[in-house]
């Protein structure tokens, strides 16, 4: 290199559009020309003069020079920084960024308080968006993770894009909205159809949020759901997604449907489907989810679709689950609240709620014989035996490619009617329920939501020739005096001692239970040793403290003279604790 050559403008131009790694490695390699050319002083005089002029040039240069997008970004002060299509330069010409980024909308959470962030950046030819936690953009591991989505951080430069977010976000007056997590009800808007400020929650359930919506032709979908609606399971499935949407406004609990067949084959997937093109898009990866989760997986779910029914195929993948308790995640999911927790500060956590109602697909029924009288208050189980859909193929094509009207056209019309007028039809409901059959309170209020959602759709949507009435529901109806846990456990319990009578009796050599004493002439009564009792109990999932009252108030269970459970009393000579039990009761 000759020396006009090392000192001319464009050696320093060069220089200095290179990054800073590689800028520096260039300077070396030019002092090294110059040492040899004798001129080392000379270049070492130049580098610094051209230095000072480009920073002079960038106190001043800071403005934007960017394509046009939809926010206002023309005024933009940039502080310390150069922004234009070839990226992100700072003062001291270090050039972090290939492409421009900057942050143009903050959103402040109604529900939580908490911040986030949305940012663009230009690649490609085209602006693209993002909306993050605001800590993401001040926390290196968490920014790190933007380069999945396009931005361009690494390792190297991720303290440049901290310095750099911070100081744009504090020297501009970066516009404020409110904003919401989750879909469904927010006062009297619902999200999507009604627009409350902002919703921030896309990015994290970008597919259920993107399969809420319409496509294709409303009136085709019509059609094929008027021919469907002719049986009555297709009408409680959609009903069961019409109802989510009214349980927060009426103040009640959730539920679940569970949708079971031993048969396979017969359409179980396929109706739920039907029953989700209501609202958008029902396939696998929308609106149909797999029940293959963790119980906090649930729970999150649940919490962001709020007001929406969440579907769940095969259920019998969590009966497989070591992780899960299916009881467990009954009582969870039905009580619209997760479990308090602690952050790694030991400060409470943010508390998510739901109130939709849950659709499941099974091989089998949800609620098991040995279930607790809650979980039987908040499981509908509807079983199919026949096959529901004739031309499933047909159907599910046509279902996939229309859907996501009828949605809409119902939020709109129960906002038109409002709800105090829809609390009083529900009343009316759940009055008829509870004369006509011997369902808890809790099921009722289930039930009713069922029929008075089908109503409510048969109003605005469908024009059915027939109405779902409390008969068509009656065989779905838990009878309240054979769920009880008390009366259930009672049963069970006689189950055992009369199939293990012989451990009654005195020349049994095996375990000994008790003994059968008679206290009238052919009246006898069971002498059960409690800790053996305690133990048969347990293994039916029962428990003797809890139903020991109610079997006492029934008279199953015999009191002592000082009104206590259990009995000491000498059987076989022996002395022992013993609970007297009528078996005639």
């Amino acid at each position: 290199m000759s020396e006009k050559e090392l000192l001319s403008k464009n050696t320093f131009i060069n220089l200095f559009n290179m990054n800073e790694l590689d800028r520096l490695e260039r300077e070396d390699e030019l002092f090294i020309e110059a040492r040899k050319l004798g001129i080392e002083k000379r270049f070492k005089e130049s580098l610094k003069k051209y230095k000072e002029l480009l920073n002079q040039k960038m106190s001043l240069d800071n403005s934007l020079n960017l394509p046009r997008c939809k926010y206002n970004i023309e005024n933009y002060d940039m502080g310390n920084y150069t922004c234009n299509v070839n990226g992100i330069t700072d003062r001291t010409n270090t050039k972090f960024s290939y492409i421009p980024v900057l942050p143009v909308e903050r959103y402040i959470n109604e529900d939580t308080g908490k911040e986030k962030v949305k940012i663009i950046f230009y690649k490609e030819n085209e602006w693209k968006e993002k909306i993050v936690d605001k800590s993401q953009l001040s926390i290196s591991q968490k920014l790190l993770l933007l380069s999945d989505d396009g931005l361009d951080v690494t390792s190297e430069n991720v303290r440049y894009y901290i310095n750099y977010f911070n100081e744009i976000m504090n020297i501009n007056n970066i516009k404020k909205l409110d904003s919401i997590s989750h879909i469904g009800w927010k006062e009297n808007l619902f999200v999507p159809y009604d627009i409350h400020g902002i919703f921030d929650g896309a990015d994290d359930f970008k597919n259920i949020y993107k399969a809420i919506g319409s496509k294709g032709n409303y009136e085709k979908w019509k059609k094929v759901i008027k021919e469907l609606r002719k049986h009555k399971v297709i009408k409680l499935l959609m009903a069961t997604t019409l109802a989510s949407p009214l349980l927060e406004k009426l103040n009640l609990q959730p539920y679940m449907v569970n949708l079971w067949s031993s048969l396979s084959g017969n359409g179980k997937t396929l109706s739920c489907m039907v029953a989700m093109s209501i609202w958008g898009n029902p396939d696998v990866g929308a609106l149909r989810l797999s029940s293959n989760n963790t119980q906090n997986y649930y729970s999150v779910v649940a919490s962001f679709m709020r007001n929406f029914t969440c579907y769940f195929d095969e259920l019998q993948i969590v009966k497989r689950s070591k992780y899960l308790d299916l009881e467990s995640l009954v009582m969870d999911l039905c009580n619209g609240t997760e479990k308090g927790r602690l952050n790694k500060n030991s400060q409470a956590k943010e508390v998510k709620v739901w109130f939709n109602n849950f659709l499941f697909t099974s091989n089998d029924k949800l609620v098991k014989e040995n279930a607790g009288e809650q979980v039987y208050n908040r499981v509908i189980d509807l079983e199919i035996g026949e096959k529901i859909i004739e031309n499933g193929q047909d159907t599910a094509k046509i279902i996939k490619e229309n859907y996501g009207f009828a949605g809409k056209e119902y939020i709109r019309y129960i906002q038109k009617v409002g709800f105090d007028e829809i609390f009083e039809r529900f009343k009316v409901i759940l009055n008829e329920i509870l004369e006509k059959t011997k369902a808890t309170d809790k099921q009722a209020s289930s039930l009713a939501t069922l029929l008075l959602a089908n109503q409510l759709a048969n109003e605005c949507l469908f024009e059915d020739d027939y109405i779902l009435q409390v008969e068509d529901i009656e065989e779905y109806v838990n009878d309240r005096n054979d769920i009880k846990t008390s009366m259930k456990a009672k049963e069970y319990i006689k189950d055992i001692i009369n199939a293990n009578s012989k451990r009654f009796e005195e020349n049994n050599y095996n375990e000994i239970w008790g003994r059968f004493k008679e206290l009238n002439p052919g009246y006898k009564v069971c002498y059960f040793n409690v800790q053996i009792l305690y133990r048969e109990l347990s293994k039916g999932g029962y428990e003797f403290d809890t139903v020991k009252k109610e079997w006492a108030d029934m008279n199953f269970l015999m009191k002592n003279s000082s009104g206590r459970y259990v009995h000491q009393t000498t059987l076989n000579c022996e002395k022992g604790n013993y609970a007297i039990l009528d078996l005639h009761i």
